[in-house]
């Protein structure tokens, strides 16, 4: 299992920060953005305080001929964000992410601190891990430098479009 993390501070308070993170229509367009097709979102909020995010959706396979010659050019991904509020307003995140036919999975824990009324403060720790026999070290590497791609890049669309 290979592990990472980031920090990022958005110049919106924690509310706007979770909303972009937790609603179809940006969830959607930052994800097709980001090149993924057939993207479907559903967001439910079981009780106060909680939302769940289930996304699925077809990625670009960005990897050596070799691994796009076995899984592909795309490959169908499978993701579950729990959203928990906490008493001093601090958000945190369980994000587990599952590519279909792929000995793998994908995962980042992310905290939301609010900094005063108007910032926030992001921590994330990316997790990815592999069974792939005598590949999995390469598909690990490979994996965790996409997922950080990607995370990085929904900082970058929330700071634009939040």
């Amino acid at each position: 299992m290979l592990k990472r993390q980031e920090q990022h501070e958005f110049a919106i308070p924690v509310a706007l920060v979770v909303a972009c993170w937790t609603d179809e229509a940006f969830l959607t367009s930052m994800m097709q953005a980001q090149g993924s097709r057939d993207v479907a979102v559903t967001v439910e909020r079981p009780e106060p305080g909680q939302i769940h995010v289930a996304i699925t959706r077809q990625v670009p396979v960005k990897a050596p001929a070799l691994i796009r010659s076995v899984i592909g050019s795309w490959l169908d991904l499978t993701q579950h964000d729990i959203w928990q509020q906490h008493a001093d307003g601090s958000w945190t995140a369980n994000r587990n992410a599952k590519p279909k036919g792929l000995a793998a999975e994908g995962g980042a824990q992310i905290t939301l601190t609010p900094l005063g009324d108007d910032a926030t403060r992001c921590e994330a720790q990316i997790s990815v891990s592999s069974r792939a026999p005598m590949v999995a070290d390469m598909v690990e590497k490979l994996m965790l430098e996409d997922s950080t791609k990607l995370l990085i890049e929904e900082f970058a669309w929330i700071d634009t479009h939040g």
